[in-house]
């Protein structure tokens, strides 16, 4: 085979894989836990010193994980930008939404 055949028959074959796309979906989950982490452990340490019930703090721990994910894949990915910006951006009014509902200020 020739080198132009080689390089023709690789990107057929690797035509529906986005490597950078995978690897910017991999990072935005890594960070959207982080995250999340840093939100439970501040919840934790305040309930442990406030005794409170049942409280939404734990429903925006899915609603924070969204939105760091489809911000991040809105700052890094071109393709579908302004629909990520958007989504990231309803995810994080949910996540505050929560917040304040836990803190009683809503």
């Amino acid at each position: 085979m020739k080198k132009e055949e080689i390089l023709e028959a690789n990107k057929k074959e690797n035509a529906k894989k986005d490597v950078y796309e995978i690897e910017v979906d991999n990072k935005a989950c890594k960070y959207a836990a982080m995250g999340m982490f840093i939100l439970a452990g501040v919840l934790l340490i305040y309930e442990m010193a406030i005794d409170k019930g049942v409280n939404p703090a734990f429903y925006s721990f899915l609603s924070l994980f969204n939105a760091v994910a489809y911000g991040y894949k809105a700052s890094k990915l071109e393709k579908n930008r302004k629909a990520n910006i958007v989504v990231a951006v309803l995810w994080g009014i949910v996540t505050v939404v929560l917040l304040l509902c836990y803190f009683k200020v809503i």
